[in-house]
């Protein structure tokens, strides 16, 4: 058994390999979001509500060292950009893997944006972080989007499918990715590649039980989990939310059944 087995065993608890990944990186692209201004709260939350694995930048590891008891996975994030500059699209590495493996995490996450024109550079950023993954036998996400200059208003299935190809063909032991408008897309992309697919959750879906029902049809689809961040600490109720994720996820919720769960538990 490789290490990178061993270290996407710490996260990938159940049988079926499934996860639900709660993404807080969002501070350095965009600064103290809405639901983010106390991240330590956030990251308690999701450490209690059983999210299996935490993507942080390597400051907010601070706040993990301070929990008691069994603790998700941590996903040191390596790529940065800031909405304050003139290339947000734009990542840069921050980091490098051997950090990561000094400071304890588990796993090491790269964000790529393929149509930007500094695509090259990203990619070659990419193969790097892949290369010292495999030397250092360490799991790498890397979540991919199709992004210009500007914010898109949405990539088209045929970009999200080639993004989620690059990702696998490259080295991601992981791929994060917008799922598809085409269910029967996300099902030829997830049968199609070698490594595990999670759905990001993308901008706030206010409609609660639309966004259960986007998660269950991705699981549906072969999803082999979740990586949804805004969704859940935008969320009125982050704590019953991210449960209910956790129900359609590991245990086979229906959203009908997710969503009734959580009305429960508010009233």
């Amino acid at each position: 058994m490789s290490g990178k087995t061993l270290r996407l065993k710490r996260f990938q608890t159940t049988p079926n390999g499934r996860m639900v990944i709660l993404p807080l990186d969002h501070g350095v692209s965009c600064g103290p979001l809405h639901g983010l201004e106390r991240p330590e709260a956030v990251i308690r939350m999701g450490v209690q509500e059983g999210a299996d694995a935490l993507v942080l930048h390597k400051g907010m590891l601070r706040y993990v060292e301070n929990l008691t008891g069994q603790l998700p996975g941590i996903i040191l994030h390596l790529s940065a950009s800031s909405q304050l500059g003139p290339a947000v699209h734009h990542k840069v590495l921050i980091g490098s893997v051997a950090e990561a493996i000094r400071r304890g995490a588990d796993a090491v996450s790269i964000h790529i944006n393929l149509g930007n024109p500094g695509e090259p550079e990203m990619l070659q950023d990419f193969g790097m972080v892949s290369d010292a993954c495999t030397e250092w036998q360490i799991p790498l996400l890397v979540m991919m989007y199709v992004r210009g200059l500007e914010e898109a208003t949405m990539a088209p299935d045929s970009a999200i499918a080639h993004a989620a190809r690059v990702a696998a063909e490259l080295g991601a032991d992981i791929v994060k990715i917008p799922a598809p408008e085409d269910d029967r897309l996300l099902n030829e992309i997830t049968s199609s590649l070698p490594i595990p697919v999670v759905i990001a959750g993308g901008s706030r879906i206010a409609d609660t039980p639309v966004f259960l029902e986007r998660v269950e049809k991705a699981m549906e689809a072969g999803a082999q989990g979740v990586a949804m961040g805004r969704n859940v600490f935008q969320s009125d109720h982050p704590q019953m939310l991210l449960r209910a994720i956790c129900g359609i996820v590991h245990r086979g919720f229906s959203a009908g059944r997710a969503w009734e769960e959580y009305k429960i538990e508010m009233s």
